[in-house]
């Protein structure tokens, strides 16, 4: 755009175009024509897009120009701008320039938007190019390419009531009809460099179909995420030349935060080759969605895993009393190592730290050594009782030998074998009253002792 198509642009608010049109004010210049806010003499109110004056005089570029309402017309979407008629100017300085009128938006473009601020992230940006995607499918099939997608020609239109702005894809004044009409391009750019496919930037015109677009909607997306362009170039000249020959990098080498779910969709609508680029529109547009949804649930999780915005205080045990001495303040727990400050835990979870670092002491059972001291105490008590029963058992044959000597039972009196060592002493006791010698019982036990026997008196003379 030269200095006096901006100067002429300027001068020309306030003037009527065919008696018709009043523009009442500049809304913007490109490097074809300058866009006004006008008015109708019956009071409708439309965008007049006027052709430079320089540009004009070239039938070819007129021509052109003049197309871009019946390739927009032709698309046939709700989200592609509406041309309501064309028309030269008949009379005064801009006699023979050719303008378009079309549906007057209110909002502002992609472009200034990120001049603005905030910046598009990328959610936002997936949801513009699903729209934008669908204008396409749509123009596809009615045979329009557009050539010429970029950030100031998708317009965020917000009307009244509604939350979120929908989106325009305007200026179709570069596209291309599939129907064998085409025009050279004689003096005009076919395109904006930075955002132009290989092909395109290389000039082969017959090469160009529905992924040149695919291609310049993901060159809107790169430059958004990354802030840059695609290739740099000192001039128009290199930057056409090195998108011709050069192919994209990956978003991922000036934004390595980038989502995958969103590279995914930028990387592929920008390869070199068209046969490596999503097939179609609406290939395209079933991709963003399943991104979209992706990108959905990673901010789910984020939001549920970030920690509550307050959290209500516990309730104060009541004071002690008086007499009561005041408990011992508990030792606050050490902070658990590898902690996110993110992550979301209950009350529970808060209490774990202490178990895991003050571990209680494993008590030890007392029942083994219980156990071992009863065993002991009956492998003692049977020691005791056989060596009892030894010793009893062993005073019970000396007694009884004893007594053999002294004393003659009736039967071996009787039968006169007995020779008594003190014949001075004579015993007359029965047998039965002898009592036998203790014997173990099958249990192990010994049987009751037997009650001592009563000795007997001695008779006679022998006694003391």
């Amino acid at each position: 755009m030269t200095e006096d198509a901006d100067s002429r642009s300027q001068e020309r608010v306030g003037s009527v175009l065919n008696e018709k049109w009043t523009l009442e004010r500049l809304l913007g210049i490109g490097g074809m024509a300058a866009v006004y806010a006008a008015r109708h003499r019956n009071g409708a109110k439309a965008a007049v897009k006027v052709l430079h004056a320089d540009l004009s005089r070239h039938r070819e570029v007129r021509e052109r120009f003049l197309r871009e309402g019946y390739a927009a017309n032709r698309v046939e979407h709700p989200s592609a701008v509406k041309v309501m008629d064309d028309d030269v100017v008949v009379g005064g300085p801009d006699a023979g320039t050719a303008y378009l009128v079309m549906e007057l938006l209110q909002g502002e473009s992609l472009q200034d938007r990120l001049e603005r601020g905030p910046p598009v992230d990328e959610r936002e940006f997936l949801g513009i190019a699903e729209t934008v995607l669908d204008v396409l499918e749509a123009a596809h099939g009615n045979g329009v390419v557009h050539r010429d997608l970029k950030p100031e020609n998708l317009f965020l239109v917000r009307g009244e009531g509604e939350d979120k702005p929908r989106v325009k894809v305007l200026d179709f004044g570069l596209a291309r009809l599939l129907d064998g009409h085409t025009i050279t391009s004689y003096g005009l750019a076919l395109g904006t460099p930075s955002f132009m496919s290989p092909e395109q930037a290389a000039g082969r015109i017959d090469e160009i179909d529905g992924r040149t677009d695919l291609f310049a909607l993901a060159a809107t997306g790169f430059r958004l995420r990354t802030g840059r362009r695609i290739h740099e170039g000192s001039n128009p000249v290199e930057l056409v030349a090195k998108m011709a020959h050069f192919a994209a990098p990956r978003i991922e080498t000036f934004s390595p935060e980038v989502n995958r779910s969103f590279a995914r969709i930028i990387d592929r609508a920008l390869e070199f080759r068209r046969e490596d680029r999503y097939a179609n529109a609406a290939e395209m547009r079933d991709d963003v969605r399943k991104a979209m949804v992706e990108i959905d649930g990673v901010a789910r999780t984020e939001i549920a895993l970030s920690p509550p915005a307050s959290v209500p205080p516990r309730s104060a045990p009541p004071p002690p009393l008086a007499s009561e001495p005041p408990p011992p303040a508990p030792a606050s727990p050490p902070p658990l190592p590898g902690r996110e400050a993110t992550m979301e835990v209950s009350e529970r979870e808060l209490e774990l730290p202490v178990l895991q670092t003050q571990p209680r002491r494993k008590s030890r059972s007392i029942l083994p050594w219980l156990t071992l001291l009863v065993f002991m105490a009956i492998g003692v008590g049977l020691w005791l009782d056989s060596r009892k029963d030894e010793t009893t058992a062993d005073a019970g044959i000396g007694g009884v030998a004893a007594t053999s000597a002294s004393v003659a039972p009736s039967s071996a009196v009787a039968a006169g074998s007995l020779t008594p060592m003190n014949t001075s002493t004579s015993v007359a006791a029965p047998s039965s009253t002898l009592a036998p010698i203790p014997r173990p019982t099958p249990s192990g036990r010994p049987t009751p002792k037997p009650q001592p026997l009563p000795q007997p008196k001695h008779t006679g003379k022998g006694s003391h």
